[in-house]
């Protein structure tokens, strides 16, 4: 990109290439503003720990941010269960169960629940979201333990297990814990992509 611009400078006039630049000049800006979301393939690790976190900057207060966070969650977000376990003009801190279908035919469910911690912190001009501590478990298992009176043990497997070590393992399946760790990426760009829709609507 950098080679042709200034290939072009040379053949033509000051004034055509600096109007020229200007347009070229925006589009890249913008992108690399809106840079927010994850990929499946660069999954964030803190201290061995899988953490996503993103920081929005908008000119808003803390308490507007908690508005629009909460608005957000309790009537948005649709998660399988979710409760918050703290909310105030400093922070929102929530424990949320969503569930994925991977894939779905005559032979079987590939299906799971993923139990997530999802944090808030506000401050005068932004807002940062945290999302951590996850813990996956087959559909079978997770809804064999909820109807029961008292803690079975389950196999279930951490954030790390699925996305980093891909430890996890499936009969008839071929890399399974890719397509979880895709699914649970796209959930996380979601909610990103609606906190900012919160965060910019007038």
């Amino acid at each position: 990109m950098f080679t042709r611009i200034s290939i072009m400078l040379k053949k033509r006039g000051f004034i055509s290439n600096l109007c020229l630049l200007l347009l070229i000049l925006p589009p890249i800006t913008g992108y690399a503003q809106k840079n927010h979301n994850f990929s499946k393939d660069s999954i964030p690790v803190v201290d061995g720990k899988v953490v996503f976190s993103v920081t929005f900057e908008y000119d808003l207060n803390n308490k507007e941010f908690m508005k629009r966070s909460v608005t957000y969650l309790n009537g948005k977000l649709d998660p399988y269960s979710g409760v918050f376990l703290s909310s105030n003009s400093d922070s929102t801190v929530c424990r949320i169960t969503d569930y994925f279908e991977i894939d779905s035919n005559v032979t079987q469910l590939f299906a799971l629940y993923v139990t997530y911690s999802l944090r808030l912190d506000y401050e005068e001009g932004k807002c940062t979201l945290t999302i951590w501590d996850f813990t996956y478990m087959d559909k079978t298992y997770f809804e064999t333990q909820e109807a029961s009176d008292r803690k079975l043990k389950m196999p279930e497997y951490t954030g790390e297990d699925m996305m980093i070590r891909k430890s996890y393992t499936r009969l008839l399946k071929k890399d399974p814990s890719s397509q979880v760790t895709e699914a649970t990426v796209n959930r996380i760009n979601e909610i990103i992509d609606n906190l900012e829709l919160s965060f910019t609507r007038k």
